[in-house]
């Protein structure tokens, strides 16, 4: 009998006792562990789906405190080891170092508070979000676009510059735990970026930094500068090097 013969009749034996209940069972238990698999990953992309939902909206949000001087919200946004970065006034780290670094913008407390004429709308744009696979971290860029004024002393300002930001999740909240703000240009509304570019805000004295500024080269315009990506080319694969 050749090898396809006793084949054949192994099966047909294997068939005539039930055999194939086994066989069905064995296939049917391989359909469900793919299913239960692609299942489990689709899953997963929701929820990097939601937290990328979240991510966005924890931004814009910060961008309407912001706006209305809404220091206290604002810094219930912020993880306890935050660390924060404005432009040329270096690094602030944690939450009560935030605070006593918010006392010193506009609209402030400390300042004031936001009195009548002044605007200082903070709009957030652009935003690139990266979840980590794990979903307990992510990086994202944002470009701000901002317009400053004050109707009592007839002044209106414009503002631009990027953020790259880190964030974290904690107990299921999302919360940002590193700021670093590379502010472009500033400039008066009436005489424009073209004409009287101005610098921006460097070391305050009276609330000195926990550390300099973390890129030694940022420079405003009329500079070039390009904040480092937090991510690679998507289609090369490669990082972006100055």
């Amino acid at each position: 009998m050749t090898n396809g013969k006793i084949t054949a009749t192994l099966l047909a034996l294997a068939l005539t006792l039930g055999g194939c209940v086994s066989l069905d069972a064995r296939q049917d238990g391989t359909r469900i562990a793919q299913l239960e698999a692609r299942l489990a990953a689709a899953e997963h992309r929701i929820t990097l789906t939601e937290d990328y939902n979240q991510l966005a909206n924890l931004q814009r949000m910060y961008g309407y405190y912001l706006d209305k001087a809404q220091f206290g919200e604002l810094i219930d946004l912020f993880t306890d080891d935050v660390s924060l970065e404005y432009s040329h006034r270096g690094v602030y780290k944690g939450k009560e170092h935030a605070k006593l670094l918010m006392g010193l913008m506009p609209g402030s407390p400390a300042r004031g508070g936001l009195a009548y004429g002044m605007l200082q709308n903070h709009i957030q744009i652009g935003g690139v979000i990266h979840v980590a696979d794990d979903g307990l971290t992510a990086k994202a860029r944002w470009r701000a676009l901002i317009m400053m004024g004050n109707y009592s002393k007839q002044t209106a300002d414009w503002q631009e510059g990027i953020y790259e930001n880190e964030y974290r999740k904690e107990n299921g909240v999302w919360k940002i735990s590193k700021l670093v703000a590379a502010m472009n240009v500033a400039a008066k509304y009436d005489k424009g970026w073209g004409v009287a570019p101005e610098p921006m805000p460097g070391v305050n004295k009276n609330l000195p930094p926990d550390a300099p500024q973390s890129d030694p080269s940022y420079v405003e315009y009329p500079n070039i500068y390009v904040p480092p990506y937090h991510y690679a080319n998507p289609v090369t694969g490669k990082s972006w090097k100055p």
